[in-house]
Parts: structure tokens; C-alpha cells; sequence
């Protein structure tokens, strides 16, 4: 027997999405790679060659609080939430081989707090502060490369008032931290593993809202009103209160300066004084709107906030106590169009975090969309340009689910449609690109791509349109009448297409536009629809359990397998449209063929989503359970061989194949994008044509083209025109300058022999200067050495006189010396006879305690006695009970037996009369149909009355006779209904009665 072949491995390629539940979720590790959280991994993402690396996390559904970069940027820290009764923990990777170095968690037992609220590297990475959440708030200072806690201590106010948000650790000492959040603002120091609080901390009404150490000695903090504020030295600096929207600059020299000659006693202010200080500020433009401070960020040139509506402010460092507001970013306003509820300003948009690269040249930023924005630092100034827009870094991803996805064959592009964002995409996933971005009024339901990529068809809610694939925008070409459209699927070669009407799947030619066939059977919602490689199957499955195929040929159903236990979810064909696989709710793989299942195969223990066959029937692929992409091997055999790859946190919802076997696409509900790529998919994959290559062809239409041909024909013109006018200025300018230049050359030749007369002039002055300094020198040089003689002589009676002092003391101290050594012994004489008596006090009550412990000890024997007596008293009875109950219920189980033989026996009867029920059902299935139409058409009425009722409230009135007359129509048709029924027993009664007869003549 051969060896079994392994299943299709596929590897991530490149992941698109972004998760903005974490905090600090997009750091810079050098100046071109970018790491930040999507799905279930941590991507780092090199923007200038467009290549992803990522770190797959241990469990990719364990919520994550926050990403900490070390200042090395070599350490990243993930901030895990505990779940209920589980201790938090801290995991650190290694960004160069990214791979796990360290877990830390809380090293304490009674411990009750599921995450850390914040944590940070110390200046030299050596060193984590992390601090606990509620209720514990503990601060613990982790040496986290030998994984243990130095040093602990409380981290919240004194008082229980406040909490806290956030740490940051001193720049340049690493024993020196702030923690702040709202109502908190604590300085601690740490000596010797005691951390002790200095400095101001009374912000009691301050609700404080971001932080960051400005320099060693400077803290900055900004807060919910729009405030700044200044600690500097552990003191709070009360002139130094700025608005974050009006302040230009920031020179605190100079404000100290003003307040010095102003007279201001700073330390006799309090935090409350401050605070209103801050809050009369405000109240000078009570019309404008109050914006929190956020994300100070600090750097070497400067630093950056955020502050109102998407903005961003960046200060540049003039002197180390001078900052000026040099430009304010802001999010492009044609990032609004993401959203159309937002057309002016989002929430969406509110900036979440900023980080600043290695080189200080580009600004990134995270917001509540899944996407990441960049600016250059340092280019127009805010004089030229007010505003600054941020770009989008990375293609522009959907805000919202993704509802669906398709691929086409003739070009390596995929379409997705938003739910939310109303909008269709055009992604390469060869080049990692997307091409269009198309936005519309009403939400999109469902889209496909044709074969060719030229075409597409759209549904919305109120049509479907099949539209025209140009250049950079879609053209419809034709609508048809379906509403809220789910599901629609170009055929193989795309001249059929197939859309779900509610619970009818109408089938349209692409070419003629015509209704081809109307298929109907399905009574639940129809999840998926698949064409066999020659078009000559389609393949349908629905929620109500059933799996149809139809026949393209005629448009009937040919085959058909229902399965009322379990809601199909997707289906797919194989090449001849022979064998169909279907995945649903009972989380099973089903083999379907010749309108039967021959294979029932449970794979993850879970439902399963999407199914996904390749265009050489040899790859299975398969999607389930939380984010899991799933290669089977193919052919099914009686156990599923299958290898499981997680990018996604998420259910994945939509899955496509490349033409050529070769690349995955994945979407899931977080609306992140994984582009897959098979790796040992030789022999398995399509064998394509050797000159097949893609299509590079687009469309544009007539009058586009004809614009851009005039828009050349005058660009060249005027391009002639402005290459005639600047040749004529160069000739005007080489003259002009030529005139100029002529001029200039006579003037420094003046210049040259006016200067070297006056050299000639100066060093005959320096030769005299020199002269006269070197006597000055001499002069000098001998006054000196006097002088020294005479400190000299000074200097040596001095010593003499010091030296007697020191023999003085000396004595003296030898005295000293004496007297206390008496002392001392003294003293340890009287020591050791305190000890002794202590000594025989404390052995006196040890042999109490002794006699004492003897008598608890017999006292405790014989309750232990007694105890054993007792409980082998019990131990009796129970046997006995044991026994009572065991040969009752050997009898009940005798009883049971004799009866399942005795079912057993009508069980087969049963069965037998089954069979005889399903021959006459066959026989009368023409009557039961014609019944169930009529029944089909009741319903119909009653649901239009039902429709009317609700749309014609003010005439419920005037209306309440016919509704009456209805309903007594119903019950008139439901009784002949129940006729009929008689009636169909009546002929059942004969039919019985001549087959009998029958049966007696033959005889």
C-alpha cells in the first residue's frame, strides 16, 4: 500500500488588517518596518518593499490590552488579559528572531486583578514597570530578563481616589517613574527596593488624561479640557498652564522670567487654584468646543499630540527650554468618504496613537478604522500650509464586515464588497495593491467578478446591476429587478450568471441579459452557489438542510439530498459536476453523489463556513471555528487527513482560489484579508497553457478617452508655447546677467587691491603689538616669582604652628579612647546579667507550655476514638443500603430488558407497515402537489391582507369588514382542504378494496 500523500500546506503571504482594540497598537522597529497587531499574529511590515513577517501569538483568541516597544526597539511586550480567576500575564519576543523570550506575571497569590493597566521599559531596557488594574493597582518593577520582581508597592493615591492609566519612565534613570490616569499624578523613586513618593501630587480635580517626561527634570501633562501643564523638579510650575489649540510657543525661561517680576509665590498655589486657572482660560471662548489632550509623544527635535477633531501637533525643539508649534496634521477629508453617516467629521477618526520612526522623519498614527496613516515630519512649515493631510500607509482597507468575495481568471485582481463602508474594492494581490475604491449611497449585499475581469455584477438593495469594469470607476450597464440580493455567481466561462431572488435562484445570460431559467425548490435561505468547470451543473444549499443540483441543459433539478438536522453553509462541485461537497452546522465534511451522501466525515468539531474545491479536484480547503483555514486531503477516506493554519481571530466568512491553484484569499469578520500562498502544491494545482500569462487590458470608455486626447493636444500645445516664452527669458537673463556680471567683476577687482593695502598696513601694527606684549610679559614673569618666595616663607611658619595643634589633639584623643572602653565593659557586664535572668523566665514557661501541649495531646487520642468508633458505625449501615439498592435496581434492569426485546419485535412491525405507507404516498405525491400549490397561493393571501394591515393603520377601519371577508374565505377553502382530505381517504379506502378484490380473483 502506498504512502499516504500529506495535504496542501499553505503559508501567509500577506495579511491585511489592523486591531484597534489594543492601545499602542503601531510601533516604528527601524525606519522602515512597521509591527503591529491583525488577526490572531503581530505583523512587521517592511512599507518600502512591501514584505510581511509575522509572530503568531500562543492563543490567538486570548484578548490583548496593549504593545510595548522597548527603547532599543529589539523587546516587545503584549499586555494579556487574564480570564476570571487567572493571573495576568506579560509575554516578551524577540523582534530580530521573533520568537518568545519571556513570561512574566504577578508573583503574589492573593492577588485579583485580570489585567495590567499599564506597563513600560525603563530608558535602558533592562527593566519593566508594569502596574495592575483594579482593585489591586500595584506597581511591580520586573528584571525581566531573569523573570523576577525587584521591587513592589501601591501604586494607586493614598487616599483610594483616582485611577491609573499610565506610567512613564524617567529618560534617563531608570529609578524614577510617573503614574498618572484621571485624579492621579504620582513621582515615585525607588532606593533599595522601597519606592518612596516626592514631589506634587495633588490632582485631586484634575482629570489627567495623557503624560509623557519632556526632559529628565521636565513632566508634561495635558488633560480633559484642553489644558497643558508643566512639573518641573518634582514642583508644579503654575505659570506654566497653556491651551493646547491657541499655544504657538512654549519658552519656559521666559515665562519663569514673567513670573518673576511679577512676584509670584508658586508654592502657596494648589492643584484646585490651578485647575480654575485652566477653566477661566476656557471660559474666554465659551462657544468652542473643549477637546481632551492625547498621546503626547516625545522625541530629540520635539514632540507631538493630539488635541481636537483628528488633529495632531507638532512642536519643534529651538533651545532645551524653547518649543514652537511648526505644523498640525490632520486626517485627509477624503478619508471621510470611508464613512457616508460622517461626511464632515468621524468619530472613527479620533486618533488612538502615535509613534515617531528611529530617523524622526515620518509620523504614524492608528485611529478606530483598520488602517494606518503617515506624514512627513519637517516639511512645509504651518505658514505655507495650515493643514497637513495624512496618507494612507498600506492600501486602503474596508471600515466594517466584508459580505463578499470574488476572483476572476484573466487577471491576477479580487473584488470585496463593505457592509458597512458601502463600498467595492479592486485588490492585486500580485503586486499587494488595491487598483479602485468605489463608494456608493446604498448598501451592497453582494458582488462577483467575471472571468475575464471586465465585468462585475453588483447587488444592492434596492437592484442588481451588472456593471462595466473601467479604468477608475464602474459603468452600469444593465439592472434587474431583485432586491437585497445575497448571493450571485458568474458561471466558469462567465456567460451565464446566476442571483439569488429570495428563495428563487434566476439564472441570466451575460450576454443577451435574458432570464434564462427561474429555479425553485429551496425554502430557506440559500447560503451558496457553485458551477461546474463546463457550466452544464449548478449546485445550490440552504439553511432548510437541502443541497440541489440543476441541470443548465434544461433548467430542472436532476439531483437532490435534504438533511433537515443541519443548515448547509457552502458547497462545492468538482470539474465534471459529479461529486459535491458540502459543509453546514453539524460541522461534517459530506461527500454527495448520485443524490446520495457517501461520506460523512467530522472534522473540527465545530461548524464549518466555507468550502473551497481547486480547479484540478485534487485541493480541498475548508474554513471553521474561530479563524481557521483547514487543507484536507484529497480523495475523503474514512477519516478526514487534514493540517489546520491560523492567521484570523475572527470567523472567516468568504474564501477564493486563484485561477491557477496558487493563491488563497481569506476575508474574515474583522475584515482583515489574508492572502495565502500553497507551497507543495506541485501535481496538484491546474496545469495551466506555457504561454498563459495575465491580461493587462482595461477599459475606458469613448468620451474619458476622447477628454484625455484634447487634455494631451493642449498640454502640448501649451507645453510648445511655454518652451518658446522660456527660451526667450534665458536669452533676456543670459543678458541681464552678463551686464551684472561684468559689473560685479570690476568692483572686486577695486575690492581685491583696496584689501591688499590694508594687510600690508596690519601687520606692520601686529609686528609692533607683538613687541610690545613680549616686555609686558617679562615684566610679569618676575613679579611672580617674588611673590611666590614670599607665600612661600608664610606658608612654612603656618605648618609649624598646625603640627603642635595635632599632637595636642592626639593626646587628648588617646584619653578619650580610654575612658570609653571602661564604659563599654560596664555595659556588657550588666548585658549578660539581664540575659540570664530572661533566660531562666522563658525556660519556666516552656515547661508549662510543655505540660499544657501533653494534655491537648491525650485529649485529642480520645476524641480520635471516639471518632473511628463512629465512623465504622456508618460505614455498616451504608453497606447495607448499598446492597438494598443494587438488587433493586437488578431487578428494574430485568424488567427493562424484557421490554426492549418485546419493542424490538413491534419496532420491526412498524417498519414493515412504514414501507406499505411510503408506496401509497408515491402513488398520490400528483394530488399532495396540486394541494400544495393551492396551500402556496393561501399563503400568498394572507401574507399581502397581513402586508396591507400593517401599511394601512389610520383605515384599519374602514378595512376591518374585508379582512373579515377573508378570513371567512380561508376557513371555506380550509374546509374544502379538509374535504379533499376525506375525500383522499375515501379513494385510499377503494384503492384497498379492489386491490383485495384483485388479489381474491386471481386467486
Amino acid at each position: 500500500m502506498a504512502a499516504t500523500v500529506p495535504p496542501p500546506n499553505i503559508s501567509a503571504r500577506f495579511f491585511y488588517g489592523l486591531r484597534t482594540d489594543i492601545q499602542f497598537n503601531a510601533h516604528y522597529v527601524n525606519e522602515s518596518d512597521i509591527i503591529y497587531p491583525a488577526g490572531g499574529v503581530i505583523v512587521i511590515y517592511n512599507h518600502i518593499q512591501k514584505k510581511q513577517k509575522f509572530i503568531r501569538l500562543q492563543d490567538k483568541h486570548k484578548p490583548i490590552k496593549s504593545l510595548v516597544l522597548a527603547p532599543n526597539r529589539r523587546w516587545l511586550a503584549l499586555n494579556e488579559i487574564a480570564e476570571e480567576g487567572q493571573k495576568p500575564i506579560i509575554t516578551i519576543y524577540d523582534l530580530t528572531t521573533c520568537k518568545r523570550r519571556k513570561i512574566l506575571t504577578v508573583p503574589f497569590e492573593n492577588s485579583t486583578a485580570r489585567e495590567f493597566a499599564c506597563l513600560q521599559f525603563t530608558f535602558d531596557s533592562k527593566y519593566l514597570v508594569a502596574i495592575t488594574g483594579e482593585p489591586d493597582w500595584y506597581l511591580y518593577y520586573y528584571n525581566w530578563d531573569k523573570g523576577k520582581v525587584e521591587s513592589h508597592a501601591k501604586a494607586q493615591n493614598p487616599s483610594g481616589q483616582g485611577t491609573v492609566e499610565s506610567v512613564q519612565c524617567n529618560p534617563a534613570d531608570a529609578t524614577l517613574v510617573v503614574i498618572t490616569g484621571p485624579y492621579t499624578f504620582r513621582i515615585m523613586n525607588v532606593a533599595e527596593t522601597v519606592w518612596r513618593q516626592w514631589g506634587w501630587c495633588k490632582a485631586e480635580n484634575i482629570n489627567i488624561t495623557t503624560c509623557m517626561w519632556l526632559t529628565p527634570d521636565r513632566i508634561m501633562f495635558g488633560t480633559d479640557n484642553c489644558v497643558i501643564m508643566m512639573v518641573e523638579n518634582g514642583e508644579l510650575r503654575q505659570n506654566c498652564v497653556f491651551n493646547a489649540l491657541d499655544v504657538i510657543e512654549m519658552s519656559l525661561k521666559k515665562v519663569e522670567t514673567e513670573a518673576m517680576e511679577e512676584g509670584v509665590d508658586k508654592t502657596s498655589t494648589t492643584s484646585k487654584d490651578t485647575q480654575s486657572k485652566a477653566e477661566s482660560e476656557q471660559s474666554t471662548d465659551t462657544d468652542r468646543e473643549v477637546y481632551p489632550v492625547t498621546n503626547f509623544v516625545n522625541f530629540p527635535k520635539g514632540f507631538v499630540f493630539g488635541c481636537g477633531q483628528g488633529y495632531v501637533h507638532m512642536f519643534e525643539k529651538e533651545s532645551p527650554h524653547h518649543w514652537r508649534k511648526r505644523n498640525v496634521f490632520r486626517i485627509s477629508r477624503k478619508c471621510y468618504k470611508h464613512t457616508r453617516d460622517y461626511p464632515i467629521w468621524s468619530h472613527l477618526d479620533a486618533v488612538q496613537h502615535i509613534a515617531v520612526d528611529p530617523n524622526q522623519e515620518t509620523l504614524l498614527i492608528t485611529t478606530l478604522r483598520n488602517q494606518l496613516y503617515y506624514v512627513k515630519l519637517f516639511g512645509q512649515h504651518m505658514l505655507q500650509n495650515p493643514e497637513i493631510a495624512f496618507t494612507e500607509l498600506g492600501p486602503a482597507m474596508h471600515y466594517g464586515p466584508i459580505n463578499s468575495l470574488s476572483m476572476c481568471a484573466w487577471k491576477p485582481i479580487f473584488i470585496t464588497a463593505g457592509e458597512q463602508d458601502k463600498s467595492v474594492r479592486i485588490w492585486n494581490y500580485l503586486t499587494d495593491d488595491i487598483e479602485m475604491i468605489k463608494l456608493y449611497q446604498e448598501e451592497i449585499s453582494c458582488v462577483s467578478l467575471h472571468p475575464t475581469g471586465l465585468f462585475a455584477v453588483i447587488g444592492f438593495s434596492d437592484k442588481l446591476r451588472f456593471m462595466v469594469v473601467l479604468i477608475d470607476d464602474f459603468e452600469v450597464m444593465r439592472e434587474f429587478p431583485i432586491r437585497n440580493c445575497k448571493r450571485v455567481k458568474f458561471s466558469t466561462n462567465g456567460h451565464l450568471f446566476a442571483a439569488v431572488n429570495a428563495q428563487v435562484i434566476q439564472v441570466f445570460s451575460s450576454v443577451s441579459f435574458n432570464n434564462v431559467y427561474n429555479l425553485k425548490g429551496h425554502n430557506g435561505i440559500i447560503t451558496s452557489l457553485t458551477w461546474s468547470a463546463n457550466d452544464l451543473w449548478l449546485v445550490s444549499c440552504g439553511t432548510e438542510g437541502a443541497v440541489y443540483e440543476w441541470s443548465m441543459s434544461t433548467g430542472q433539478r436532476v439531483g437532490e439530498v435534504i438533511l433537515k438536522t443541519n443548515q448547509f453553509a457552502s458547497c462545492a462541485v468538482n470539474s465534471h459536476g459529479k461529486v459535491t461537497y458540502a459543509v453546514g452546522s453539524d460541522g461534517e465534511i459530506k461527500e454527495i453523489g448520485s443524490n446520495t451522501i457517501r461520506r460523512n466525515l467530522p472534522l473540527l468539531g465545530c461548524p464549518l463556513d466555507t468550502i473551497l474545491l481547486s480547479r484540478s479536484d485534487m485541493m480541498l480547503f475548508i474554513t471553521g471555528g474561530e479563524g481557521g483555514v483547514t487543507s484536507v486531503n484529497l480523495p475523503l477516506l474514512d477519516k478526514a487527513i487534514y493540517n489546520e493554519f491560523h492567521m484570523h481571530n475572527k470567523k472567516v466568512t468568504c474564501t477564493a482560489l486563484a485561477y491557477d491553484d496558487q493563491t488563497l484569499i481569506s476575508v474574515a469578520e474583522d475584515a482583515s484579508i489574508c492572502i495565502w500562498r500553497l507551497t507543495n502544491a506541485e501535481g496538484r494545482a491546474i496545469a495551466l497553457d506555457k504561454d498563459f500569462a495575465y491580461s493587462k487590458e482595461i477599459l475606458i470608455s469613448k468620451k474619458d478617452l476622447k477628454e484625455k486626447i484634447n487634455s494631451i493636444n493642449l498640454l502640448s500645445t501649451r507645453m510648445s508655447e511655454l518652451e518658446t516664452e522660456h527660451s526667450y527669458q534665458l536669452r533676456q537673463a543670459e543678458a541681464t546677467q552678463a551686464e551684472k556680471l561684468k559689473e560685479v567683476h570690476e568692483g572686486y577687482c577695486a575690492a581685491i587691491d583696496e584689501l591688499k593695502e590694508k594687510n600690508e598696513t596690519m601687520e606692520n601694527e601686529h609686528s609692533h603689538e607683538i613687541g610690545m606684549i613680549q616686555q609686558d610679559i617679562a615684566k610679569l614673569r618676575s613679579g611672580h616669582e617674588r611673590t611666590l618666595q614670599a607665600l612661600e616663607a608664610d606658608f612654612n611658619i603656618r605648618l609649624i604652628g598646625e603640627y603642635d595643634r595635632y599632637q595636642s589633639l592626639e593626646d587628648k584623643t588617646a584619653r578619650m579612647r580610654k575612658d570609653y572602653e571602661q564604659r563599654l565593659e560596664d555595659l556588657a557586664e550588666s548585658k549578660r546579667q539581664a540575659l540570664r535572668e530572661m533566660n531562666n523566665m522563658f525556660e519556666a514557661k516552656l515547661e508549662e507550655k510543655e505540660m499544657l501541649l501533653l494534655e491537648l495531646q491525650e485529649q485529642a487520642d480520645l476524641e480520635k476514638r471516639e471518632h473511628e468508633t463512629i465512623k465504622s458505625s456508618i460505614e455498616d449501615d451504608a453497606d447495607r443500603e448499598i446492597i438494598e439498592i443494587r438488587t433493586s435496581y437488578e431487578t428494574q434492569l430485568k424488567e427493562e430488558k424484557d421490554a426492549n426485546v418485546r419493542l424490538k419485535g413491534e419496532t420491526s412491525l412498524m417498519k414493515k407497515k412504514m414501507i406499505a405507507a411510503h408506496k401509497e404516498i408515491e402513488e398520490f405525491k400528483v394530488q399532495v402537489a396540486q394541494l400544495k400549490l393551492e396551500h402556496i397561493q393561501f399563503q400568498k393571501v394572507i401574507s399581502n391582507l397581513e402586508r396591507d394591515v400593517t401599511d394601512l393603520k389610520k383605515e384599519i377601519q374602514e378595512r376591518d369588514v374585508t379582512i373579515q371577508d377573508k378570513e371567512k374565505r380561508i376557513y371555506e377553502l380550509k374546509r374544502k382542504k379538509q374535504e379533499l382530505e376525506k375525500y383522499k381517504f375515501v379513494l385510499n379506502f377503494k384503492i384497498t378494496e379492489l386491490k383485495n378484490q384483485n388479489s381474491k380473483s386471481l386467486g
